[in-house]
C-alpha cells in the first residue's frame, strides 16, 4: 500500500509501506474518503501551531477528517464488526488523567491528534485507529456526508460554547466548511436567523442556499462565531461584536500573534472563548447528520485519488475563490 507523508514544509511524498496490523485495542481501517482542511494546509506549509511550538513534527501522515470501513480488529475490541462504516475523533486522550476523567480529553497533556500529532492519519491505504475513539456510522448517512463528521463535530461544539439565549442575534464569520456547518447547525438546532460574513461570492451563495443572510453594514451581534481561518476575519468578528457579546473563535490562522484591542473587550463586557476540537459531542453530531436535513456534501468542489495528492494539496494551498471541500479517495490497488 501507499501512504502520504508530509516530510518537510512544502514537500509531500507517497511512500510504499506494508499494511499494518491492529493492536489489541485497535481497528484496522480502510479509508473511503478523506477531507482536506486548512489545518492540512498549515501542516503542509509548516505554519501549524503544533509544528511551531514543538508538539508535533514532520514527517507525518495527515488526514483527520475521514470515513472508513473496518477491515480488521484487535482481540480486545468489541462493538465493531468487519465491514462496519465508521468515523473517528481527532483528539485521543490517555484516558487516565484528571482532564480525561473530566471529559476534557482534547486538553490531555499526552493526547494524540489524528493526522496531526502522535496518531497516523487516514491518507494511506490502511491505518490503525483506537476503537475507543471510533464511532459506527448510522446507515442513513451517505459516505460523502459522513466524511464531514469531524468538522461537523467541531462546528457543533463551537455552537454549543456560544451559549445561545433566546433573542440572540448571531453572526458567523467565514463560509468555509466550519462556517457553513456552524450556520447550518445553529439554524437546524435553534430555528434562528443566522448572518454570515464572507467575501467569496461562491461560498456566500452556498451558505445563502440553506437560509443564511448577509449582515447589514453596521449591524452588531450578540454571538459571533469566528471560522474564517485568517486574521482579517478575527478583526471583523471583534468589530461586529455587540456590548455584552460572546465571541467563539474556532479557526486556526497559522499566525503567531494577533493585535486585539483588549481595552474595548473590557469596557464592552465582551467575552472571547476558544473552541478546540470536539470532545463529548459525537453522538449529538451523528444524530444531527442522521436527520438528513443537513447535507454538507454540497460543499465538495474537488475529488482526487491518493495518487493525485500533490495536485490536491496544490489546490488546497492555492485556495482559489469558490474552493470548497476537497476530498482524497483511495486508489483501488491499495485495497486487499
Amino acid at each position: 500500500m501507499k501512504s502520504l507523508f508530509i516530510t518537510a514544509p512544502g514537500k509531500i511524498e507517497l511512500v510504499a509501506r506494508e499494511t499494518p496490523r491492529p493492536g489489541p485495542d485497535d481497528l484496522l481501517l480502510a479509508p473511503l474518503a478523506i477531507g482536506l482542511c486548512r489545518t492540512d494546509a498549515e501542516l503542509a506549509d509548516g505554519s501549524m501551531i503544533y509544528l511551531r511550538d514543538g508538539r508535533s513534527s514532520l514527517p507525518l501522515t495527515p488526514g483527520h477528517e475521514w470515513v472508513a470501513r473496518v477491515a480488521g480488529k484487535g482481540s480486545h475490541v468489541e462493538g465493531f464488526a468487519i465491514g462496519d462504516m465508521v468515523v473517528g475523533e481527532c483528539s485521543i486522550g490517555c484516558g487516565t488523567c484528571a482532564k480525561c476523567h473530566a471529559g476534557d480529553y482534547h486538553q490531555c497533556e499526552t493526547r494524540a491528534e489524528t493526522g496531526i500529532m502522535k496518531q497516523e492519519g487516514a491518507m494511506t491505504g490502511y491505518f490503525r485507529f483506537p476503537a475507543a475513539s471510533a464511532h459506527k456510522l448510522p446507515e442513513d448517512i451517505a459516505i460523502e456526508d459522513a466524511v464531514f463528521a469531524e468538522p461537523s463535530a467541531v462546528a457543533l461544539r463551537a455552537v454549543l460554547r456560544a451559549r445561545f439565549q433566546q433573542g440572540d442575534s448571531i453572526l458567523v464569520v467565514g463560509a468555509g466548511t466550519i462556517g457553513w456547518l456552524a450556520a447550518a447547525i445553529a439554524m437546524d438546532s435553534y430555528g434562528v436567523s443566522v448572518a454570515v460574513l464572507e467575501p467569496d461570492m461562491e461560498r456566500m451563495q452556498r451558505v445563502s442556499a440553506i437560509g443564511a443572510r448577509a449582515p447589514e453594514p453596521d449591524e452588531r451581534f450578540d454571538v459571533v462565531i469566528e471560522a474564517s481561518g485568517n486574521s482579517n476575519g478575527l478583526n471583523s468578528a471583534l468589530e461586529r461584536l455587540a456590548s455584552n457579546g460572546r465571541l467563539v473563535a474556532v479557526s486556526l490562522t497559522g499566525c503567531a500573534a494577533h493585535a486585539v484591542d483588549i481595552d474595548r473587550i473590557v469596557v464592552s463586557d465582551q467575552s472571547l472563548t476558544g473552541s478546540l476540537g470536539s470532545p463529548g459531542v459525537w453522538s449529538h453530531m451523528l444524530e444531527l447528520l442522521g436527520r438528513g436535513r443537513m447535507r454538507p456534501s454540497v460543499l465538495i468542489t474537488g475529488r482526487y485519488r491518493l495518487s493525485e495528492a500533490r495536485e490536491a494539496y496544490a489546490a488546497l494551498l492555492e485556495n482559489r475563490p469558490g474552493t470548497g471541500k476537497l476530498l482524497i479517495l483511495p486508489d483501488d490497488e491499495d485495497r486487499l
